[in-house]
């Protein structure tokens, strides 16, 4: 097999995790899940298939490049991509893909964000390997199909053909189409329908086959990427390629239109870490259905509520019902659950608003 890159996604700031994540300190570098960190968890699990030799490729923004390097550099070998501005997944796995191919030539590469949550992490190796002997053997791009476990209508869905082949558990599928993120009712339908995938937003492919799928149907950041190349991706390349590049996912750029792309369903479960509502799904919750994490808590009498305390105060919950309660040294955030996912609107009023110094965001 082709020497293998993990290419890790980096570059957000997870607002939603607010007032634990903050452009000085991203939800990549939070122990989330575990006492590590998000990035560090995730470069442990890609360990299993990367190439010796070849450090993975980090790709994050400006503003958090310098936090990451000083927290991977003490234990961690890692290249780095660092974005002035984003422009989301199309632009960044492109330009990566050619970096690759300029630095070690044709390879497998994985493309893994660094917020999820993943497990076990045998199950997890055995579909990546399994992506990375397909992307290998039939020149698709691979995509990681997972179960889904409730009806969640702020995931994209997959809908997968008939079996293909299978190995060590690992089944292996054409995709028939990509899915938007469902109402409930219809998220409780593909629930029930075994065809219906989460998609991940993890990739596997070969650099080429990425790059001319990207000529073919992004022909104007095809023609970018091949000029950061020519400037042998140089800080005034990079500035250049980023200025011109349009924002594109590449889902919608590639991945709904290639002819080219499969699904791995393995056993591993899978969750995006994306606000704080993820919190009872990691850790659990009591007999009253509160999710209690962090030291120094009394909680009684709460019911459905998330109390999380990254602080060195105590911190008393009593008789919450539905809140989301996140104490830090120097913020307090209490807001009802069924508010979680409009939290981005609130902290940008609450950066407008002048009243909490610029500081905390």
């Amino acid at each position: 097999m082709q020497q293998i890159v993990p290419v890790i996604l980096a570059g957000g700031i997870g607002e939603r995790f607010w007032p634990l994540s903050r452009s000085s300190h991203p939800k990549q570098l939070l122990p989330l899940i575990t006492r590590r960190t998000m990035i560090e968890e995730t470069l442990s699990r890609i360990r299993a298939i990367a190439s010796k030799d070849i450090p993975p490729l980090v790709m994050t923004s400006s503003r958090i490049a310098a936090p990451m390097k000083k927290v991977l550099s003490k234990k961690w070998k890692f290249d780095m991509i660092v974005e002035p501005v984003g422009k989301n997944t199309a632009p960044a796995l492109a330009l990566a893909a050619a970096w690759i191919e300029a630095r070690h030539g044709e390879s497998i590469m994985a493309a893994l964000p660094a917020d999820h949550a993943i497990g076990p992490r045998s199950a997890y190796s055995k579909a990546l390997r399994f992506a990375c002997e397909l992307a290998m053997r039939e020149n698709h791009l691979v995509v990681f199909a997972v179960a889904p476990s409730r009806p969640e209508t702020g995931y994209g869905y997959l809908l997968l053909d008939k079996l293909c082949g299978e190995k060590d558990g690992v089944g292996w599928h054409r995709v028939k189409r990509f899915v938007e993120k469902p109402d409930a009712r219809t998220a409780a339908a593909y629930c029930r329908n075994k065809s219906y995938r989460w998609n991940s937003g993890m990739f596997v492919w070969k650099t080429s086959v990425l790059l001319e799928e990207v000529r073919r149907y992004l022909p104007e950041l095809f023609a970018q990427v091949e000029e950061a190349a020519r400037g042998k991706f140089s800080l005034k390349a990079l500035q250049k390629f980023y200025a011109d590049a349009d924002k594109e996912s590449i889902d919608y750029g590639i991945m709904e239109r290639s002819d080219r792309v499969s699904a791995v369903a393995g056993s591993f479960s899978w969750d995006d870490i994306g606000s704080w509502e993820a919190m009872s799904r990691i850790h659990g919750v009591n007999a009253s259905g509160t999710t209690v994490s962090g030291d120094r808590i009394y909680e009684q009498e709460c019911a459905g509520s998330i109390v999380v305390n990254r602080s060195s105060l105590a911190v008393a919950a009593i008789g919450c019902d539905d809140l989301t309660l996140i104490v830090t040294d120097d913020a307090v955030l209490a807001v009802p659950r069924a508010l979680l996912p409009e939290l981005k609107k609130y902290i940008t009023a609450m950066k407008s608003s002048g009243a909490l110094p610029p500081r905390l965001f």
